[in-house]
């Protein structure tokens, strides 16, 4: 049975007392919840947890204790720590247990904030609340680990409390994967707060790169992203430069308020993807899509979500054209279907749903709502159009001459 916080402390400070007796000094481990495995605690290392006290030595103290001795997890007990420097907790599980890291770092000296992943390994339980005090962006919540298997990112709370040059973008980001080679990565059931970029999974190498020829690293595969909350923090999956496959983005929410979002939730350079299920704002007059898909291959699946453009910009926007990472053309399924789809007004210059390359053929749209677009539908290449209601779009339907359409309902 897993011991109580209370008597974890108890505990520790038992060992601390036998310590200054002239006895060497113990890390207090208990059982985890996984069979034979040891967990390890702060406390033992002298952080006090009140919020109040630089508990930024003490922290990585017990995830290095851990790393050297293999233990599995750090738990963090439910305290409060003040940290300012980053945290080092690559190799080690954590469980926070409520717990709340409260950062105050200079985003000039580069590095993160908390630095985590390997085979394994999870973040789970814990409030990030995280201050830059520099104008230049840093990561909040890192994982830059190749080659690992199952790690998994589950109800924590991430909330920027700054902005850079511009206050309309946050300077310190939220969770960001950098990592090649990953098999099975799950960001579930959290909430981003004011982070701008909430959840990335990003591989790039500049404009030059090419993923045939000059990869980031091995192929990346199984990735979940679903259940999160995210209030002025995007999703992005952009991996140009590695080849990534079988994506899910489901049954997430994100909220565009003060911050600027623009692209909110963005999946580009993937082979089979599934975009399901998902609540989505923009706030910012652009051209990308509000929900954007690019240079996507194999079975692609846009269904069921629900896009709110606040400002000039597109609802949903599909393309399968090889872009910046030089990805070859592959046989490809796309199917938008059950969306609704609301804009700003007639007179805003944008699409509700736009397929804007002449690759993208064969695709299926149907059953969607578009309401108060520019234009409502609008294909360049050829595509099965039905059954979809269009109203209040000053041009319902634009398609292509090789286009097939049925059962639209134009109000």
């Amino acid at each position: 049975m897993v011991s109580s916080p209370t008597r974890r402390r108890f505990l520790i400070h038992l060992s601390l007392s036998f310590s200054s007796a002239g006895l060497k000094l113990q890390a207090v481990a208990s059982p985890s919840t996984r069979s034979g495995a040891e967990i390890v605690t702060p406390f033992a290392f002298g952080a006090k947890g009140d919020g109040r006290t630089d508990d930024t030595g003490a922290l990585n103290a017990a995830y290095e204790y851990a790393r050297q001795r293999r233990i599995s997890a750090v738990a963090l007990c439910g305290a409060s720590y003040h940290i300012t420097r980053g945290i080092y907790a690559r190799g080690v599980s954590t469980q926070g247990d409520g717990a709340t890291l409260v950062a105050a770092l200079d985003g000039a000296r580069g590095g993160a904030t908390f630095e985590w992943g390997g085979t394994g390994n999870f973040v789970r339980d814990v409030t990030f609340k995280l201050s830059n005090s520099s104008k230049t962006e840093m990561h909040g919540v890192l994982n830059a680990v190749d080659d690992a298997r199952n790690q998994r990112f589950e109800n924590n709370r991430i909330v920027g409390h700054t902005t850079g040059a511009s206050p309309r973008q946050s300077n310190i980001f939220g969770a960001w994967f950098m990592g090649t080679g990953l098999t099975g990565l799950f960001v579930l059931n959290n909430q981003f707060e004011r982070c701008s970029y909430g959840v990335q999974i990003n591989n790039q190498a500049g404009m030059t790169g090419d993923v045939r020829r000059t990869p980031l690293g091995r192929p990346s595969s199984h990735i979940h992203v679903a259940g999160n909350v995210c209030i002025d923090a995007a999703i992005g999956v952009n991996t140009p430069h590695i080849a990534c496959s079988d994506v899910v983005v489901q049954g997430n929410t994100i909220t565009a308020l003060d911050l600027n979002m623009d692209l909110p939730l963005n999946v580009a350079h993937v082979t089979n993807v599934a975009v399901v299920g998902n609540t989505v704002s923009s706030n910012v007059s652009g051209a990308n899509g509000t929900l954007h898909v690019e240079d996507a291959t194999g079975a692609i699946t846009i269904v069921g979500n629900v896009i709110s453009v606040l400002a000039r910009n597109n609802g949903i926007q599909m393309g399968t054209r090889a872009s910046v990472s030089g990805d070859g053309s592959q046989k490809r399924k796309v199917v938008i279907s059950g969306n609704h789809v609301g804009g700003c007004g007639a007179l805003t210059e944008s699409v509700g749903i736009l397929v804007p390359d002449a690759e993208t053929i064969d695709t299926v749209i149907a059953n969607n709502t578009v309401d108060r677009f520019a234009e409502g539908i609008t294909v360049v290449s050829r595509c099965l159009v039905q059954g979809n209601v269009v109203s209040a779009c000053r041009i319902p339907l634009r398609l292509s001459r090789d286009s097939r359409e049925s059962g639209n309902l134009v109000v």
